[in-house]
């Protein structure tokens, strides 16, 4: 009796080593694939439009506790795409970030409005990517504005071309 009780045991123990093993890959995978999930197709879908020219952008600014960063921005001759990242270091009560909170304003004061946004949560916040219609004027810069209930926030963002259909 003594005997199958272990045999039991080791039986049990083993499967439970084995399953973590397998299991062990697909959450490092995970882990690693959070900053860049869905950037790809996004990329892709803008390609449709025509030629897509990528600036680097790199700018934050903070939202509360947290940062708000514009990573990069895509103009092609329909639209012009924002990818970001919210970074949060709240661990408790974390809200999800409104990407259709998002508004860019021209130089000459016209405020497009985001026509479609996506944003996927991650272990530390969010990454996102928020499209706008192109400006009625050709422009090298815009301002690209979070202001929602108390909170605001502001960033330069450069763009080459927008409006020319680049």
């Amino acid at each position: 009796m003594q005997r199958l009780a272990r045999a039991h045991a080791f039986f049990r123990r083993t499967i439970l080593v084995i399953l973590i093993l397998i299991l062990i890959p697909h959450y490092v995978q995970r882990w690693t694939d959070d900053r860049d999930r869905g950037l790809d197709d996004t990329i892709k879908a803008l390609q449709a439009d025509g030629t897509v020219t990528a600036i680097k952008v790199g700018r934050s600014f903070p939202i509360d506790k947290d940062t708000f960063t514009a990573e990069s921005v895509y103009v092609t001759p329909k639209q012009i795409a924002i990818a970001f990242t919210f970074h949060t270091k709240q661990k408790k009560d974390v809200w999800s970030f409104p990407a259709v909170s998002l508004k860019l304003v021209m130089p000459d004061g016209q405020a497009l409005d985001s026509h479609d946004a996506g944003v996927n949560g991650t272990s530390w916040g969010s990454t996102g990517i928020v499209s706008f219609e192109l400006p009625d004027k050709a422009a090298n810069h815009a301002t690209l504005v979070y202001d929602l209930y108390d909170r605001y926030g502001h960033v330069e963002i450069p763009l080459t071309k927008a409006g020319e259909g680049t």
